[in-house]
């Protein structure tokens, strides 16, 4: 199709990590200074989620209204999220489960308005919060039971407690498959998250091109491909808008089951 690969290639362009107010730029280096696409929207993203705690944090009327409401239920989900997967012990988790919920919540949602980036859409962005779960919820786990106490879990009970021939043989293997198992977990969380933002924007993309294509075409291939194009373009932009809310909700899940089973490694 004539013309698809060029337009392509520049729906390509504007997803790569590019000076913010230079589409057409290169970052030299990866120099750290430059402000990039991706860092803008963060930073706007950044912006929306603080205000929202600000709000969150005045006195909300017996009875919400307005933004009081959307607080109330956001209050409600996390807490309950932390709960079902925590304990009681989870609530004072909430907080930093919360942030991480409704920072990924806003960038993805900014990255829904036509001509923006959602900053989850960089794999920078989403490893570093990958990375810091990991550290956090181990943190949790080695302090809360102790170094040999922690390592321990890694190992189920019902192989602890076999006889010793069956210790010694089952249980280093399925240390080292649970160590490897666990290393990785940051590595999915991060791709998971990072791989259905960008690729959600290039789809979009793929069928605009088609619209675009369509509409320079003339007869019934102009009109089939301008309708094909704009019926998929609904169907993927609505499709878009779930995937924003529940990769939020999947990072921030994933989030306190690792907090919950590091909080009750000593149970395994």
């Amino acid at each position: 199709m004539e013309g698809f690969a060029e337009k392509l290639a520049h729906k390509l362009h504007h997803y790569s990590v590019l000076p913010w107010d230079d589409d057409q730029g290169t970052i030299a280096a990866l120099d750290p200074l430059v402000l990039t696409n991706y860092t803008f929207f963060l930073i706007i993203a950044f912006v929306v989620t603080l205000v929202f705690f600000l709000v969150a944090a005045q006195k909300v009327d017996l009875v919400p209204q307005g933004i009081g409401n959307v607080v109330e239920a956001g209050y409600e989900f996390i807490r309950n999220l932390c709960v079902d997967n925590m304990g009681r012990e989870g609530l004072k988790f909430a907080p930093f489960i919360g942030t991480l919920f409704f920072f990924i919540l806003f960038n993805n949602a900014i990255g829904l308005i036509p001509g923006s980036l959602p900053g989850t859409g960089s794999i920078g962005v989403t490893a570093t919060w990958a990375v810091m779960v990991f550290i956090v919820y181990n943190a949790i786990g080695f302090k809360k039971n102790g170094f040999i106490g922690y390592l321990k879990s890694f190992i189920p009970s019902g192989v602890r407690e076999m006889p010793a021939f069956g210790r010694f043989t089952l249980g280093p293997f399925i240390f080292l498959l649970e160590v490897v198992g666990h290393f990785l977990r940051p590595l999915t969380l991060a791709v998971r998250l990072y791989a259905n933002m960008f690729a959600g924007g290039i789809i979009l993309g793929i069928f605009g091109i088609f619209m675009i294509l369509g509409a320079q075409q003339l007869g019934a291939l102009g009109i089939t491909m301008t309708g094909f194009g704009l019926i998929m373009l609904v169907i993927m932009y609505a499709f878009k808008v779930f995937v924003a809310f529940i990769q939020a909700y999947v990072f921030a899940i994933l989030t306190s089951v690792y907090i919950g089973g590091a909080l009750h490694a000593s149970e395994h």
